[in-house]
């Protein structure tokens, strides 16, 4: 695994490392951010390298040749091994929640999430990037938190997921507006393809 500066405290699993696919395009991402949003994939959980890379590989396959995406949409992902793998990076424009896109990082755990939380390895690994990007200034010191039902119509992150995100200091309680476009005959598809296909959803 790899380990740079302030970051030492966490394993990342650099794309080479899980064997992603080269993007088709990347955008310059404006550096600070203030929000960052947390995600679930709303499938399998997982527990190893192995396991992890190969969720992470088919949700980069999804979000490229269904949606037709430049790449994997979230800046990070978290598995319950407790290792962060490498999506599109601190530095690259994340496709995770429209119209937040340009001003925040997207961090994805690996799992269904609405009725059960995710191991405590995971929920370190996410505070832990927090504070790395804070360290390393690639988000500012009073950056807000959110949970992506808190900017898309989706019950992601998960119910469970999502009232413990609250708990932490940088959860903001503002109300943002609310994007719902799309969502329900695409977001419907989606979940049966996948469920069917891959046992895991990412939508």
């Amino acid at each position: 695994m790899s380990h740079t500066g302030q970051c030492d405290d966490v394993q990342l699993v650099t794309r080479e490392e899980w064997n992603a696919r080269p993007p088709v395009h990347t955008t310059p991402l404006r550096l600070p951010v203030n929000m960052t949003f947390i995600h679930h994939s709303a499938g399998s959980r997982c527990y190893t390298l192995q396991q992890c890379s190969g969720i992470i590989r088919a949700i980069q396959n999804y979000h490229m040749d269904a949606n037709g995406w430049d790449d994997i949409g979230y800046s990070f992902l978290v598995g319950e091994d407790g290792r962060v793998y490498e999506g599109r990076g601190w530095s690259t424009l994340p496709a995770h929640s429209p119209r937040y896109n340009f001003i925040s990082h997207g961090i994805c755990i690996m799992g269904n999430f609405m009725k059960v939380a995710p191991l405590s390895d995971a929920l370190k690994a996410v505070e832990a990037w927090i504070q790395c990007g804070l360290d390393k200034r690639h988000i500012i010191s009073g950056y807000e938190l959110f949970g992506h039902r808190d900017g898309r119509c989706t019950d992601c992150p998960g119910d469970v997921l999502y009232g413990i995100i609250q708990t932490w200091p940088h959860y903001s309680h503002r109300h943002i507006p609310v994007i719902c476009k799309g969502r329900d005959l695409g977001y419907s598809l989606c979940i049966i393809a996948l469920s069917y296909f891959f046992s895991i959803n990412f939508c």
